[in-house]
């Protein structure tokens, strides 16, 4: 099995009969077996439908779940693509007269060819002394409210429409996604394995029939 990321946000995918009831003890199930702690449901998803009964812990037009046809999907990804516009624009302000930085994999690859010269604490202060990274982690301190992440240097690098299209895709399937009997995450940080993940997520939800239930779950690595 291939090494995970740190997941945060797994969305599960549910059969039609599951009720609001029902969905944490069996999405929880789901990560239980994939060596995961459930932390509970999360407020995840835009609903179409606040009041509606069918939707899971409902909140200010959000929901940690419900059937496919009462979720605002299309509406989470257009957001997260303006959001993304705007955050990228700002980001080429902060960074402006930097080189490109390279990707903390690149330094996570160094560590583990040779961890006797590279041990992890040089490859993150490599990492982290790059003029690039340098001026966004100066920014971040200075405005905590509103970070650019630099887990997002690749992509960000990658341009304005990459940078947005990466966005909307982001924006439903969370960190994993229990598809049925498949588990499905990156395999690694790299922008490469992220799309993969993100396109073959995508295209399961997009293929659910509209009865079709998803929760999104808060969860840790066990111990």
């Amino acid at each position: 099995m291939p090494a995970r990321l740190a997941v945060h946000t797994i969305v599960v995918c549910l059969s039609t009969d599951a009720t609001p009831q029902s969905m944490p003890a069996l999405a929880a199930t789901r990560l239980v077996a994939q060596q995961l702690r459930p932390a509970g449901p999360v407020g995840h998803f835009a609903a179409r439908h606040r009041l509606t009964r069918q939707l899971l812990h409902r909140y200010q037009g959000y929901a940690a779940g419900g059937p496919v046809r009462l979720l605002d999907l299309a509406g989470m990804r257009a957001r997260a693509a303006t959001s993304a516009v705007w955050l990228w624009h700002r980001w080429r302000d902060v960074v402006d007269g930097t080189r490109d930085a390279q990707p903390f994999s690149v330094f996570v690859d160094r560590h583990r060819d040779d961890p006797a010269h590279w041990p992890l604490s040089r490859a993150q202060q490599a990492y982290l002394a790059q003029p690039r990274v340098l001026a966004m982690t100066t920014y971040n301190a200075a405005y905590r409210q509103q970070p650019i992440p630099t887990s997002d240097i690749e992509a960000l690098q990658a341009g304005l429409n990459s940078y947005r299209t990466l966005a909307a895709l982001s924006a439903v399937p969370g960190d994993a996604l229990a598809a049925d009997a498949n588990w499905l995450t990156p395999r690694s940080g790299r922008l490469t394995d992220q799309l993969d993940y993100l396109h073959a997520a995508n295209d399961h939800v997009d293929r659910l029939r509209p009865n079709e239930q998803l929760v999104a779950m808060a969860a840790w690595p066990l111990a």
